[in-house]
C-alpha cells in the first residue's frame, strides 16, 4: 500500500500542473515549451506526486505516442511485488497451455501464448522490474532490479523445462493447421520453439533435468554478481598534475582537488582512463591505472567468479551432450560450429601476423625515440600500458592530433547530426519528448518517439543516457527494454559513459567516441526496425555472431568525407573539420590495424579457450592461460598479476563463447558497405530502405545468410574485409 504523499510545494505544483495535468502543454507564457527543470523540484516528498504521475503515465494513456509503454516502479517494494505478479502470470500461462488436451491444440491456445509470454521483453513491465539495476542512482533500487532479473532468468529456465508444454507444441507441429495454414513467420516460430525446448534438455532424465535447471540458475547468479562488482566499483586513484603530463589542461583542471588537495581524482570510468592511456606521457601513471583495472585487487572476486561460471557452463554442455560450452553456443550461431570459428580465426591470424609484427616494430621504435627524448631508460619492449599511448603517437606522425580533433566534435552536435543521418538513411522521424512529460531515472536522460516517415506509423521509443555516474553500467551498450508485440512498439536505451560538459566547455568527443556513438545508435535502429513480434525463442532474434554486423557496417559513415563534414563543428567557431585534418584522419584509418586486429583475435581466442572442453578450474589457471595466450597472439606480455577477465563483462553475459562474433561480423559488415553503399551512395535512400527492410527488419527469422544474399545480390564474401585490412590489394 502506497504511503500518502505530502502536499506539493509551489515549485513541484508548477511542474506538475504544467507538465502532467496539461500533458506537457503549459498555458503559462513563461513555460511555452511545457518542459521543466528537474532541479526545480524540491525533492522533499518521496515519492512526489510529480514523479508518481510521470512514472505511471503509460498506464493512464491509450496513446502510445505520449510516452514509452512502461509503467515505471519507484520503490523496491513495487519492483518485488510486480516481479512476483509477472512470475505468477507466467506460470498460469504455461499451466493453461499444459491443460489443453493434445487433440485440441491450436495456434491460438498453444503457440500464440508462447510468442509473448509475461516474463519476456514483449511485456513492458519486465523492463520496469529489472532494467534499473544498470542505471538507478538508488542502490536499493539497483539491488531489487538485479534480483528481479535473476528471478526472470530462473523462470525462463523453468519454462524451457516444461515437458507438458513441449508435448503440446510437438502435437501442434503435426497438425494440418501448422503444416498448411500458418504464415512463414508463424511456422518458423513453431520450429524455433521446438528446437529451444530440445536444447534445454527435455530429452534428459528427470534427475538430469533437475540438475540442469540448478546449473543454469547458479550460472545466472554468478554472472549477476560479476556484473554488480563492475557497476558498483568506487575505486579512485590520485595523481599530482605532473604525473599526468601530456593530458590536456582541461582534463587536469576538472579533476584537481576533487577529493585530495593538490591531486587529481581518477576513476576507472572510460572518460578518465582512455585519455590517460592515450595521452599521458608518464609510463608509471599508465601502469598504475592498468593495474587498478586488471590487477589482483580489481573488482573484488571477479576472477574467481569467471572460474566458477565457466565450470558451470561446461557441466551444462556435458549434460546436453556437447563436448564444450563453445560447441553448444556455436551450433546455434551463424557460424554453425566451433570448428568453423576456429578455422576463421586461424586463417585471419595467419594473414595478419606479418603486418602485425611490422606494426609492433613501428610502435617500439616510437617508444625508443620517445624515451631518448625524455632521457629515460628504454626497456626494449612494448608493455600493455604502452600500446594505447604509442598508437596515439603514431597517429600524430600521420598528422592526426586526437586532442585537436576533439574540438570539432561537441557531443550535442554529434548526437543531433547522427540522428539526422539515421532518419534520412532509414526513412524514420524522431521527435524528442519534452523533459517533464516522461519519467526517467536521471535528469540527464532524454527520450524520443520514432515513426516511419512515409506512413507516419509509430514504431517505438528510445532513451539516451550518455554520461558516467556512480552505480551506472560502466561501458557503452544498448538495452532492448521492450520488444514489439501487437499492442506496442519497441523501446531501446543507450547507456554510455561519454564525458559530460563543464561550466567552461561543452563535452568534446574523440573521433573514436564518435564512432562508438554511431555504432551503438545503429543497435537502437536494429531493435526498433525489427518487425518480428515473437520474442521467446533464440531464432526470433539475430544470431549473436551477426548482431554486431549492422552497427559495424554503419561505422563506415564516420570515415566518409561528406559525413565527417556534417558531424564536425568546432565548439567555438562553428567551423567544419578542416580539409587537411579530415584527409589526414581518413588516410590514417587503417594505421596499426593489423596489430589491433590481433588483439581482437586474442580476446576471441581467450573466450573460446575458457569455454573449451577442458576449461581452467581456478583463478590461478585462468592467470596462467592469459599469461601464455596474450603474448603468443598480440606480441605483448601480460603484466604480472593482471588479468582482463576481471573486467571482461562480455564473457559473463550473452557473449560467452561468442566474442569472435565481432570479427565475424566485421567481415560481413565490410561486404555490405562495399557492395551496396560505397557503390551506390552512402546516403542513397533506396539502399538505406533496402538495408532496413532486408537486413534489419527480418530479425532472426529464417537464415540470416539468405537475407544478406538478397541484400547483396550474391552470397557474402570476405574479399572486402581483406582489402580493408591491406591483406588483399
Amino acid at each position: 500500500m502506497d504511503t500518502p504523499n505530502k502536499p506539493l510545494c509551489p515549485c513541484c505544483f508548477r511542474a506538475f500542473s504544467t507538465s502532467i495535468l496539461q500533458d506537457g502543454h503549459s498555458s503559462n507564457d513563461s513555460n511555452k515549451n511545457g518542459s521543466f527543470d528537474f532541479g526545480s523540484i524540491c525533492g522533499t516528498c518521496e515519492p512526489t506526486k510529480v514523479e508518481r504521475a510521470l512514472a505511471t503515465k503509460a498506464s493512464n494513456s491509450n496513446n502510445e505516442e505520449v510516452v514509452p509503454p512502461i509503467t515505471w516502479l519507484l520503490t523496491p517494494q513495487e519492483i518485488n511485488e510486480t516481479t512476483q505478479s509477472i512470475l505468477t502470470s507466467t506460470k498460469r500461462n504455461l499451466d493453461e497451455i499444459a491443460s489443453i488436451p493434445l487433440s485440441k491444440v491450436t495456434f491460438e491456445n498453444t503457440v500464440a501464448k508462447l510468442m509473448c509470454p509475461p516474463n519476456f521483453k514483449t511485456n513492458p513491465q519486465v523492463a520496469a522490474c529489472k532494467f534499473l539495476q544498470h542505471c538507478s542512482t538508488d542502490g536499493q533500487i539497483r539491488e531489487a532490479a538485479s534480483n528481479a532479473g535473476k528471478l526472470f532468468a530462473k523462470s525462463r529456465v523453468e519454462g524451457r523445462m516444461r515437458r507438458d508444454v513441449y508435448e503440446r507444441v510437438v502435437a501442434f507441429s503435426k497438425t494440418e493447421e501448422c503444416q498448411l495454414k500458418l504464415s512463414d513467420y508463424e511456422r518458423h516460430f513453431v520450429m524455433a520453439s521446438l528446437q529451444d525446448f530440445e536444447r534445454a534438455g527435455l530429452a534428459l532424465s528427470s534427475d538430469d533435468a533437475v540438475e540442469l535447471q540448478r546449473l543454469l540458475e547458479e550460472d545466472s547468479r554468478v554472472c549477476s554478481e560479476y556484473g554488480t562488482n563492475l557497476g558498483a566499483d568506487t575505486t579512485k586513484l590520485f595523481f599530482r598534475p605532473e604525473e599526468l603530463r601530456g593530458c590536456t589542461e582541461d582534463f587536469i583542471r576538472e579533476r584537481l582537488g576533487m577529493d585530495v588537495e593538490g591531486k587529481c581524482t581518477i576513476s576507472l570510468k572510460y572518460p578518465d582512463i582512455i585519455p590517460i592511456g592515450q595521452t599521458c606521457e608518464v609510463a608509471d601513471t599508465r601502469r598504475l591505472v592498468s593495474e587498478a583495472r586488471e590487477g589482483v585487487n580489481a573488482y573484488k572476486n571477479n576472477l574467481d567468479l569467471v572460474a566458477k561460471g565457466i565450470q558451470l557452463r561446461k557441466q551444462i554442455a556435458t549434460l546436453l551432450g556437447y563436448p564444450s560450452w563453445a560447441e553448444y553456443i556455436c551450433t546455434k550461431r551463424m557460424s554453425g560450429s566451433f570448428q568453423a570459428v576456429d578455422d576463421f580465426l586461424t586463417n585471419l591470424q595467419t594473414k595478419l601476423e606479418r603486418a602485425g609484427k611490422d606494426d609492433y616494430e613501428t610502435l617500439l621504435q616510437l617508444k625508443k625515440d620517445h624515451c631518448t627524448k625524455l632521457g629515460i631508460d628504454f626497456d626494449g619492449k612494448l608493455n600493455a600500458w604502452d600500446t594505447g599511448f604509442y598508437g596515439n603517437e603514431l597517429l600524430k606522425t600521420k598528422g592526426v592530433d586526437s586532442e585537436k580533433i576533439r574540438e570539432y566534435f561537441p557531443l550535442d552536435h554529434v548526437v543531433s547530426t547522427t540522428m539526422e543521418i539515421y532518419q534520412e538513411l532509414l526513412g524514420l522521424t524522431f521527435t524528442e519528448l519534452l523533459q517533464g512529460t516522461y519519467w526517467s531515472w536521471h535528469k540527464e536522460v532524454r527520450c524520443f518517439h520514432v515513426k516511419d516517415t512515409a506512413s507516419d506509423k509509430s514504431i517505438g521509443h528510445f532513451y539516451l543516457d550518455l554520461h558516467p555516474r556512480q552505480g551506472k553500467y560502466g561501458h557503452a551498450a544498448i538495452f532492448h527494454l521492450v520488444k514489439h508485440n501487437s499492442t506496442h512498439g519497441a523501446v531501446d536505451c543507450m547507456l554510455c559513459n561519454l564525458p559530460a560538459s563543464t561550466e567552461d566547455k561543452p563535452s568534446l568527443l574523440r573521433h573514436q567516441n564518435v564512432v562508438t556513438f554511431f555504432h551503438e545508435f545503429g543497435h537502437i535502429m536494429h531493435g526498433l526496425c525489427s518487425e518480428g513480434i515473437g520474442n521467446s525463442t533464440r531464432l526470433a532474434k539475430c544470431p549473436r555472431d551477426f548482431v554486431e554486423a549492422p552497427s559495424q557496417m554503419l561505422e563506415n559513415w564516420c570515415w566518409q568525407k561528406s559525413i565527417l563534414e556534417r558531424l564536425s563543428k568546432h565548439y567555438q567557431t562553428g567551423e567544419e573539420l578542416p580539409a587537411t585534418m579530415l584527409n589526414d584522419m581518413i588516410r590514417a584509418k587503417h594505421v596499426n590495424v593489423a596489430f589491433g586486429s590481433l588483439r581482437q583475435i586474442y580476446l576471441s581466442r581467450l573466450d573460446l579457450e575458457i569455454h573449451s572442453s577442458h576449461p581452467p578450474k581456478s583463478a590461478e589457471e585462468l592467470q596462467s592461460l592469459v599469461d601464455k595466450l596474450r603474448p603468443a597472439i598480440t606480441l605483448v606480455e601480460n603484466p604480472p598479476g593482471n588479468n582482463m577477465l576481471r573486467t571482461f563483462g562480455h564473457l559473463m553475459n550473452q557473449y560467452s563463447a561468442s566474442y569472435y562474433g565481432y570479427m565475424w561480423a566485421e567481415v560481413l559488415s565490410a561486404d555490405m558497405f562495399a557492395t551496396r553503399f560505397e557503390t551506390e551512395g552512402v546516403m542513397n535512400p533506396k539502399v538505406g530502405m533496402d538495408y532496413r527492410k532486408m537486413v534489419l527488419a527480418p530479425g532472426g527469422t529464417h537464415n540470416i545468410t539468405d537475407h544478406l544474399t538478397k541484400f547483396l545480390g550474391r552470397p557474402p564474401s570476405n574479399e572486402a574485409f581483406l582489402k580493408s585490412r591491406g591483406i588483399l590489394k
